[in-house]
């Protein structure tokens, strides 16, 4: 199989990295973030964790699913 049709591997930081909410993230709903200057795609890192998260909100980004930022609350 083509590596261009793998699933997206998981890397987790080594550090949490400070992100803002700027589209509404939920569980099962990707939304995005601003972090370290740019937009980034993003979704909850543990879609069980039932919160929804607001633009303008403070998150912390923990890892890379593809190039979609994984968020936790702060």
């Amino acid at each position: 199989m083509s590596q261009l049709f793998s699933p997206a591997q998981i890397q987790l930081f080594p550090e949490f990295v400070q992100a803002r909410v700027d589209e509404t993230i939920a569980p099962n709903q990707p939304g995005r973030v601003y972090c370290q200057g740019s937009y980034w795609p993003a979704k909850l890192y543990r879609p069980e964790c039932q919160v929804i998260l607001q633009p303008s909100q403070a998150v912390f980004a923990v890892g890379l699913e593809g190039i979609t930022l994984l968020i936790v609350p702060q």
